[in-house]
């Protein structure tokens, strides 16, 4: 569970609050179906749904929503003309559910069981060096869950990496099935050395992981699937593996290539979304 619905789940120990879902959008809009945001009784708020005038005028609903303890849905018109006009110019219209969350342990188990239904991955990297330090701080703004495998006690430590689920130090062989990895999980393989990318990427094969994102020259891949198929994994095994990981930005330094898997991160999350996004598909599963 990512930090947004942890915090939620704890402030609803307290408090009341309202979810508000981008059901629907058309045209051009600032966000899109799935986006969420919450408001608190005590004024606390996460997530956007876009800023600016429709966020403000969803704020002010929800609020008084909250205040009376109800639930609503309110189709917007983002234009400067029209029925249910907001004042602005994009000229796309969203619908936006805003959903009374009482406080309690009721509103708890319904947010656990929803965010459980999420097919968002965790990220599990292997290596710990100066890539991954960079990657991982850019993680928890995507609210992206991680772990970090490395087999150097100088570099598995958890302070270089605050924000992980967990730090483990332990040999690459069998690291990947510690982990129990999931078809939706996003595996970055930045180890130090070819050979613990082989064994890694080796263990990944065998799993259901759909994206493992393999950093390397293009030499150094070409020779590494080579001797992939003549250990008998197939061409259709690896075309699972991204590499070089990241997209082409033209990345040279770690903090531009952990900003360019991060980007990879985001296209392949964004890919594997249903039409009309996660809130509008399972709020109301």
């Amino acid at each position: 569970m990512n930090r947004m619905w942890s915090n939620l789940c704890k402030a609803l120990e307290q408090q009341g609050a309202m979810l508000m879902s981008i059901l629907h959008s058309q045209g051009s809009a600032p966000r899109h179906a799935g986006a969420q945001m919450v408001l608190l009784e005590d004024g606390g708020q996460w997530g956007t749904i876009g800023g600016g005038k429709i966020e403000a005028v969803c704020l002010v609903h929800a609020a008084k929503l909250l205040a009376e303890k109800q639930s609503d849905t309110q189709t917007y018109n983002l234009s400067d003309a029209g029925e249910n006009s907001i004042g602005m110019s994009c000229g796309g219209q969203v619908t936006v559910e805003f959903r009374y969350l009482p406080m309690g342990n009721q509103s708890v188990e319904w947010v656990t069981q929803m965010v459980e239904k999420l097919p968002v991955g965790r990220v599990l990297i292997f290596g710990a060096g100066h890539v991954s330090q960079a990657l991982a701080a850019l993680l928890p703004a995507l609210e992206l869950d991680y772990i970090v495998v490395d087999d150097r006690p100088e570099f598995a430590k958890e302070e270089l990496f605050p924000a992980a689920r967990q730090v483990l130090c332990c040999p690459m062989q069998g690291a990947v099935e510690k982990l129990s990895p999931k078809p939706e999980d996003l595996m970055v393989v930045v180890t130090r050395g070819h050979a613990h990318d082989y064994e890694v990427v080796c263990q990944a094969l065998n799993s259901p992981v759909e994206y493992i994102g393999l950093m390397g020259s293009r030499r150094k891949v070409a020779l590494m699937q080579k001797r992939w198929l003549e250990d008998g994994f197939t061409t259709q095994q690896l075309e699972r593996i991204s590499t070089p990981i990241g997209l082409d930005i033209g990345a040279e330094t770690p903090a531009e290539i952990a900003i360019s898997i991060a980007a990879q991160l985001i296209q392949v999350q964004a890919q594997r979304r249903p039409k009309g996004g996660w809130a509008k598909h399972l709020i109301h599963s």
